[in-house]
Order: structure tokens, then sequence, then C-alpha cells
């Protein structure tokens, strides 16, 4: 199922915070979102999980607009940069609630534990997690749910290294398994091997986006050069 901007524009007050962005997200394929802070990614990313409404423009789930669709029928999880919690719940209350909520996943809290070794915090209220657990617990809430499109706002923020490797293997089997992936991160060497393709901001606009190789050729670079080195040649020549 594609998840598609057309021409999404967004002001905060006065202040253009996207302009005229487009993009689109396909089953069966994860798509980075990478930028500055202020690019325009949280926004975007808001948009696409109906916190904020555009200012222009429309976002479309397959043929239909986001906003014809119920927020309780919106096959979309999101992971946010931010965890959010109930803080009276234990982190095994919490999968709980969140099981009972979306029945129709076949993924059990037993398999939610294990994969995300979680076993020895089931008793602890999020206040007394570390940061890399909260964020573990989040995004084992996220893929609990009933989607076909998964958006993730900085979800290596926290984790180690062993902790990031087996996001990115999630990430890959959700892929796998014909779901459509949005990851935004700055951490460009994290994404480097997981994305099929980029989108670059800056300032609200889209400045580059394709594949790493077609990134490469856009930006005159060797086929050695990194994401890194993509990221700063595209984003210098549009200044």
């Amino acid at each position: 199922m594609r998840l598609s901007f057309d021409k999404i524009s967004y002001f905060y007050e006065k202040n253009q915070a996207l302009d005229s962005v487009t993009f689109h997200v396909d089953s069966g394929e994860i798509v980075g979102l990478i930028g500055e802070n202020g690019a325009g990614k949280s926004t975007t990313i808001k948009i696409a999980v109906k916190y904020l409404q555009p200012t222009d423009g429309r976002v479309c789930l397959g043929e239909k607009e986001i906003s014809d669709i119920k927020l309780s029928q919106y096959p979309v999880s999101y992971i946010p940069d931010i965890p959010v919690f109930y803080e009276e719940l234990s982190l095994l209350e919490h999968l709980q609630f969140t099981k009972a909520m979306f029945p129709d996943n076949d993924i059990s809290i037993d398999e939610i534990l294990d994969q995300f070794e979680l076993r020895g915090h089931v008793s602890k209220i999020p206040a007394a997690l570390s940061k890399g657990t909260r964020q573990k617990l989040m995004i084992a809430m996220a893929i609990m749910r009933t989607y076909e499109v998964l958006i993730a706002d900085e979800p290596f923020s926290g984790l180690d290294p062993r902790q990031i490797s087996a996001l990115k293997k999630l990430f890959l089997q959700q892929k796998e398994s014909g779901k459509a992936v949005l990851l935004s991160s700055h951490l460009l060497d994290v994404v480097e091997n997981i994305c099929d393709r980029y989108v670059i901001m800056k300032k609200g606009r889209i400045i580059a986006e394709g594949s790493q190789s077609e990134l490469t050729e856009k930006a005159h670079l060797s086929e050695e050069a990194t994401m890194e080195q993509l990221y700063l040649k595209l984003v210098d020549e549009y200044e």
C-alpha cells in the first residue's frame, strides 16, 4: 500500500515548516527521511500520522486521503522520537493493553518479551527503565498494532550497538513481510545499509530523492561514497 505526500506545505503560525513536499513510500520498501534538525522531518511525520493537518496539499494511503480515514481504522503504526507511556502501568501492562487493543496481530507478548529482551523488566514502570529499554518498549508496542505502514522518528536514539543491530533487522523483516517503512534518522551510517531510497530535506524542502546509486550520480561522487558524504555534498550544493 502506497503512502504518498502530494505538495504538502505546513506553517507554524507565520513560519513555514514544509514547502510543497512530494514523495511516496511503497509496500515492501524502506525509505529514509534524512536532514538536519529543523529540516521538516518530524513535521512531515506528524502529518503522516494525523497529528497535524497540512496547510496545503494532501496525503493519501492508496487512493484515499488520510483525512477521510478514521484514526481507529488508519493502518499506520508510529514509533515517536520521544516515547510516550502510561506512567502508572508496568512494562507488561503496557504490552497487555496494546495486545487487547489489537487482538488481530498474531505476535504474542511472549515473543515480544524474548525478541526485545524485556523479561527482566516486566514489573517495572517506565520511570524505572533505562532510556534504551523505554525505547525498546515503544518499538515493541508499535509492532503489536495492526498496520500496513510503519513510521519511525529517530528510532535508534538511546540504543546501544547490539540494540541498533536488532532494530535494523526488525525493519528489514517488516519490509520482507510487505510493510511500507518510513524511517527518519540523522544517523546516516546506521540507515545506509537498510534503506531502498532516501528523501533528503533541508529548510522544509526536498532537495534530493532516490536510491544511494542515484544520489551518487546526482552528487557526481564515486561509487564508494558513503551516505554521509552524499548528504554533505548535496546539502552544500543546495546552499
